[in-house]
Protein backbone atom coordinates (compact mmCIF):
# COMPACT_ATOMS: atom_id res chain seq x y z
CA UNK A 1 0.00 0.00 0.00
CA UNK A 2 1.13 3.06 -0.82
CA UNK A 3 0.35 6.41 1.45
CA UNK A 4 -0.41 9.32 -0.88
CA UNK A 5 2.25 12.72 -0.45
CA UNK A 6 0.37 16.01 -0.15
CA UNK A 7 1.86 18.03 -2.70
CA UNK A 8 4.26 20.72 -1.39
CA UNK A 9 2.75 24.02 -1.86
CA UNK A 10 6.55 25.27 -1.83
CA UNK A 11 7.65 23.20 -4.87
CA UNK A 12 7.30 25.29 -7.53
CA UNK A 13 8.97 28.76 -5.96
CA UNK A 14 11.77 26.80 -4.84
CA UNK A 15 12.22 25.63 -8.67
CA UNK A 16 12.06 29.18 -9.28
CA UNK A 17 14.67 30.16 -7.04
CA UNK A 18 17.26 27.21 -7.85
CA UNK A 19 16.97 29.12 -11.35
CA UNK A 20 17.83 31.78 -10.20
CA UNK A 21 14.39 33.86 -9.29
CA UNK A 22 14.51 36.71 -6.69
CA UNK A 23 11.20 36.88 -6.54
CA UNK A 24 10.60 33.51 -6.30
CA UNK A 25 13.11 33.03 -3.31
CA UNK A 26 11.33 36.39 -1.57
CA UNK A 27 7.44 34.49 -1.44
CA UNK A 28 9.75 31.38 -0.02
CA UNK A 29 11.03 33.91 2.45
CA UNK A 30 7.27 35.89 3.15
CA UNK A 31 5.41 32.07 3.32
CA UNK A 32 7.84 30.65 6.18
CA UNK A 33 9.81 33.79 8.01
CA UNK A 34 7.52 34.21 10.90
CA UNK A 35 7.08 30.15 10.64
CA UNK A 36 10.88 29.89 11.26
CA UNK A 37 10.86 32.80 14.17
CA UNK A 38 8.60 31.52 16.12
CA UNK A 39 10.33 27.99 16.25
CA UNK A 40 13.23 29.64 16.78
CA UNK A 41 11.90 31.58 19.67
CA UNK A 42 10.07 28.70 21.27
CA UNK A 43 13.22 27.34 22.20
CA UNK A 44 13.85 30.20 24.77
CA UNK A 45 15.76 32.50 22.84
CA UNK A 46 16.12 36.19 23.14
CA UNK A 47 13.80 38.21 20.61
CA UNK A 48 17.00 39.56 18.97
CA UNK A 49 18.81 35.92 19.30
CA UNK A 50 15.64 34.64 17.57
CA UNK A 51 15.77 37.35 15.34
CA UNK A 52 19.10 36.79 13.92
CA UNK A 53 18.92 33.26 13.51
CA UNK A 54 16.06 33.31 11.78
CA UNK A 55 18.07 35.86 9.01
CA UNK A 56 20.66 33.35 9.52
CA UNK A 57 18.83 30.12 8.35
CA UNK A 58 17.54 32.19 5.62
CA UNK A 59 20.73 32.63 4.65
CA UNK A 60 21.99 29.15 4.82
CA UNK A 61 18.80 27.77 2.74
CA UNK A 62 20.10 30.16 -0.15
CA UNK A 63 23.84 28.68 0.40
CA UNK A 64 21.95 25.06 0.22
CA UNK A 65 18.92 25.19 -2.19
CA UNK A 66 20.69 23.42 -4.72
CA UNK A 67 20.99 20.37 -2.03
CA UNK A 68 16.82 20.62 -1.30
CA UNK A 69 15.84 17.46 -3.16
CA UNK A 70 12.49 17.04 -2.58
CA UNK A 71 12.30 14.36 0.11
CA UNK A 72 10.67 16.26 2.82
CA UNK A 73 8.35 19.02 2.32
CA UNK A 74 10.34 22.57 1.80
CA UNK A 75 9.17 23.90 5.11
CA UNK A 76 10.38 20.95 7.21
CA UNK A 77 13.90 21.25 5.56
CA UNK A 78 13.75 24.68 6.48
CA UNK A 79 13.07 24.08 9.75
CA UNK A 80 15.79 21.77 10.30
CA UNK A 81 18.43 23.94 9.18
CA UNK A 82 16.56 26.48 11.61
CA UNK A 83 16.79 23.66 14.43
CA UNK A 84 20.59 23.02 14.03
CA UNK A 85 21.60 26.82 14.27
CA UNK A 86 19.81 27.11 17.53
CA UNK A 87 21.21 23.70 18.68
CA UNK A 88 24.94 25.36 17.67
CA UNK A 89 23.81 28.65 19.01
CA UNK A 90 22.86 27.22 22.26
CA UNK A 91 25.59 24.45 22.68
CA UNK A 92 28.39 27.16 21.75
CA UNK A 93 26.71 30.03 24.44
CA UNK A 94 28.29 29.04 27.75
CA UNK A 95 26.23 31.81 29.17
CA UNK A 96 22.79 30.71 27.63
CA UNK A 97 19.89 30.53 30.14
CA UNK A 98 16.34 29.72 29.69
CA UNK A 99 13.94 32.80 29.56
CA UNK A 100 10.80 32.77 28.53
CA UNK A 101 9.55 34.78 25.49
CA UNK A 102 7.73 37.98 26.08
CA UNK A 103 4.17 37.09 24.65
CA UNK A 104 4.25 40.22 22.18
CA UNK A 105 6.55 38.08 20.15
CA UNK A 106 4.43 34.52 19.66
CA UNK A 107 1.56 36.77 18.99
CA UNK A 108 2.27 39.08 16.09
CA UNK A 109 -1.25 37.59 13.69
CA UNK A 110 -3.48 40.63 14.22
CA UNK A 111 -6.57 38.78 16.05
CA UNK A 112 -10.30 39.31 14.37
CA UNK A 113 -11.93 38.38 17.23
CA UNK A 114 -13.97 41.27 19.40
CA UNK A 115 -14.69 39.20 22.16
CA UNK A 116 -12.88 40.60 24.60
CA UNK A 117 -13.10 37.54 27.21
CA UNK A 118 -12.12 35.28 24.55
CA UNK A 119 -9.23 37.46 23.78
CA UNK A 120 -8.07 37.59 27.67
CA UNK A 121 -8.70 33.42 27.86
CA UNK A 122 -6.46 33.09 25.04
CA UNK A 123 -3.62 35.01 26.59
CA UNK A 124 -3.76 33.41 29.40
CA UNK A 125 -3.60 30.03 27.89
CA UNK A 126 -0.71 31.85 25.66
CA UNK A 127 1.32 32.93 28.30
CA UNK A 128 0.58 29.52 30.51
CA UNK A 129 1.70 27.16 27.65
CA UNK A 130 4.84 29.52 26.85
CA UNK A 131 5.58 29.28 30.52
CA UNK A 132 4.30 25.40 30.74
CA UNK A 133 6.39 24.47 27.81
CA UNK A 134 10.21 26.48 29.19
CA UNK A 135 9.29 24.86 32.99
CA UNK A 136 7.98 21.36 33.18
CA UNK A 137 9.73 19.92 29.63
CA UNK A 138 12.97 18.69 29.07
CA UNK A 139 14.79 19.85 25.74
CA UNK A 140 14.21 16.30 24.08
CA UNK A 141 10.35 16.52 25.60
CA UNK A 142 9.58 20.11 23.91
CA UNK A 143 11.31 19.55 20.62
CA UNK A 144 9.18 16.82 20.02
CA UNK A 145 5.94 18.74 21.39
CA UNK A 146 6.75 21.98 19.56
CA UNK A 147 7.51 19.93 15.89
CA UNK A 148 4.33 17.43 16.30
CA UNK A 149 1.52 19.86 18.24
CA UNK A 150 2.53 23.42 17.10
CA UNK A 151 4.31 23.40 14.16
CA UNK A 152 1.91 21.08 12.44
CA UNK A 153 4.23 18.40 11.26
CA UNK A 154 3.51 14.57 11.20
CA UNK A 155 5.59 12.34 13.22
CA UNK A 156 6.70 10.86 10.66
CA UNK A 157 8.21 14.01 9.80
CA UNK A 158 9.66 15.28 12.55
CA UNK A 159 11.40 11.63 13.41
CA UNK A 160 13.18 12.38 10.17
CA UNK A 161 13.76 16.09 11.37
CA UNK A 162 15.09 14.50 14.89
CA UNK A 163 16.59 11.99 13.51
CA UNK A 164 14.75 9.43 15.75
CA UNK A 165 12.50 6.74 15.26
CA UNK A 166 8.76 7.48 14.67
CA UNK A 167 7.84 5.61 18.09
CA UNK A 168 10.28 7.74 19.77
CA UNK A 169 8.93 11.05 18.82
CA UNK A 170 5.66 9.65 19.63
CA UNK A 171 6.34 8.82 22.61
CA UNK A 172 7.83 11.80 23.57
CA UNK A 173 5.01 14.25 22.23
CA UNK A 174 3.55 11.62 24.81
CA UNK A 175 5.32 12.32 27.71
CA UNK A 176 5.88 16.00 26.95
CA UNK A 177 1.37 16.33 27.13
CA UNK A 178 1.29 14.08 30.45
CA UNK A 179 4.21 16.73 31.50
CA UNK A 180 2.47 19.73 30.73
CA UNK A 181 -1.10 18.44 32.38
CA UNK A 182 0.58 17.48 35.54
CA UNK A 183 2.64 21.12 35.63
CA UNK A 184 -0.67 22.70 34.60
CA UNK A 185 -2.53 21.01 37.42
CA UNK A 186 -0.01 21.96 39.85
CA UNK A 187 0.58 25.33 39.10
CA UNK A 188 -3.66 25.99 39.17
CA UNK A 189 -3.66 26.46 35.07
CA UNK A 190 -5.14 23.28 33.92
CA UNK A 191 -8.80 24.46 33.62
CA UNK A 192 -7.74 27.06 30.64
CA UNK A 193 -6.99 23.82 28.41
CA UNK A 194 -8.77 21.22 26.69
CA UNK A 195 -5.67 18.77 26.07
CA UNK A 196 -7.37 16.87 22.91
CA UNK A 197 -5.60 19.93 20.47
CA UNK A 198 -2.15 19.82 22.70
Amino acid sequence: MTISKSPDPDLRDVEAAKKGDTQAFSHLLKRLEQRVFRFILRHSLTHEDAQDLTQETFVEVCRNLEHFRGNSMFSTWVLGIARNLVLNHVNRSSSFRFSIAEDVDLTEVVDDGNNPHDACQRQARLVALTHGIQSYLSRDLREALVLVCLEGLSYREAAKLLELPEATVKTRVFRARKALRAGFASDGTGDLFTFDSL
